[in-house]
């Protein structure tokens, strides 16, 4: 969830004038058909009991994501009953049993790379840090028998009476990792040239180009098998995946950084992209003023709605990473209404039981407004 690196975007692209006028004008209210709907993604998994289903439908909220994992060392599992990895506890089982799906759907959040806990370090990727290569808990996409259980425990997933699966932020390649045996091999295949990680690490060689190809190919490939593998078990499961802010403003870097082409990923056969467009973050990471914030905010989605259209989801974080406060409803509200019109679902993250009312607070106002208008 939280970044320590600043990074650079580029040309923000929109006017301020027209970003400010179209603010204003209230524009990226839903449209007539009044038809956006709202997901709220939990952290806690003690749920059990504790949804008030009612007031939550009433809120125009239609799906609830649920954490199915825990990552550290220590303690980290599944909460649900798998063959793959170890079950902390079957809680999803337990919350699937009183769920009232006539009322909303029900979304299982889960990893995708980062297995910190599992002992079969053979499974481990390798990244290349200062002239040092070096093991990393993450599994390794090139492997095939690491690829095969991460097919297996999505298929195990879907399995459950759920509606959709939400793949987490991890399943990326970052810009230092893909060095295993495994990787090295497949550049060696595909370029025909012995591999050399300095050089694959130097960006505006060949060597990069290339290898950066070679992931970005490599990841979605992966994807599209996991995809693959749910609907074969679940033909109606729905399956999407987080992406980071800065894929629609910045294919290179976010090819760089994460090996993602939201491009590509649009063209797969995910059912939805969950962007992370976190204006917090944004701002943190940016050094940016409100204003110009709120206008790269604005450019951001604008571009990914673009991309995506139907598949977008535009995530709104509704508490500041650093401090965990609640932010204020006025200012969750004006972001909102930078969201185009197009997008058709809003997720709001991270949420708590206390969060109903404050929830309503801020969902009503372009619920009304929707209704007024059909």
């Amino acid at each position: 969830m939280r970044r320590n690196t600043a990074r650079t975007i580029g040309i923000f692209g929109c006017s301020l004038f027209i970003f400010l006028f179209c603010a204003g004008a209230g524009w990226a209210y839903p449209s007539a058909d009044g038809a956006r709907s709202y997901e709220i993604q939990f952290f806690s998994v003690k749920l059990h009991g504790k949804l008030d289903y009612t007031r939550l439908a009433n809120a125009g909220i239609s799906k609830i994501i649920y954490r199915v994992f825990q990552d550290n060392e220590t303690d980290g599992g599944l909460y649900f009953n798998n063959t793959q990895f170890r079950t902390l506890k079957p809680s999803l089982e337990e919350l699937v049993r009183e769920f009232d799906f006539k009322r909303m759907d029900l979304c299982a959040w889960m990893i995708g790379r980062q297995f910190k806990w599992i002992t079969n370090t053979f499974l481990f990727d390798y990244e290349y840090e200062k002239g040092v290569r070096r093991k990393i808990p993450k599994l390794d996409v090139f492997n095939p028998d690491a690829v095969e259980k991460i097919n297996m425990v999505f298929k195990e997933l879907a399995s459950h009476k759920i509606d959709c699966i939400l793949i987490q932020d991890d399943f990326t390649i970052r810009h230092n990792e893909g060095f295993s045996r495994w990787g090295t091999s497949k550049y060696r295949s595909v370029t025909k040239v012995v591999p050399n990680e300095q050089q694959m690490m130097a960006v505006g060689t060949l060597y990069h180009l290339n290898w950066k190809r070679i992931k970005v190919k490599q990841l979605t490939d992966v994807l599209k098998d996991v995809v693959r593998n749910c609907k074969m078990v679940n033909s109606a499961i729905k399956v999407g995946m987080n992406v980071y802010y800065e894929a629609p403003l910045n294919i290179k870097n976010s090819e760089d950084w994460y090996s993602h082409n939201l491009w590509q990923l649009a063209q797969t056969d995910l059912d939805y992209i969950y962007l992370m467009s976190y204006h917090r973050q944004i701002k943190n990471e940016m050094k940016l003023g409100e204003t110009a914030n709120r206008e790269l905010f604005k450019n951001i989605v604008d571009k990914a709605y673009e991309i995506c259209k139907e598949k977008l989801i535009v995530k709104i974080q509704i508490r500041d990473w650093q401090t965990g406060d609640r932010i204020p409803e006025s200012e969750i509200k004006a972001y909102l209404k930078l969201v185009p019109a197009g997008v058709k679902r809003v997720c709001f993250t991270p949420v708590t039981l206390d969060d109903y009312g404050y929830l309503e607070r801020i969902i009503g106002e372009p619920r009304r407004h929707a209704k007024g208008r059909e």
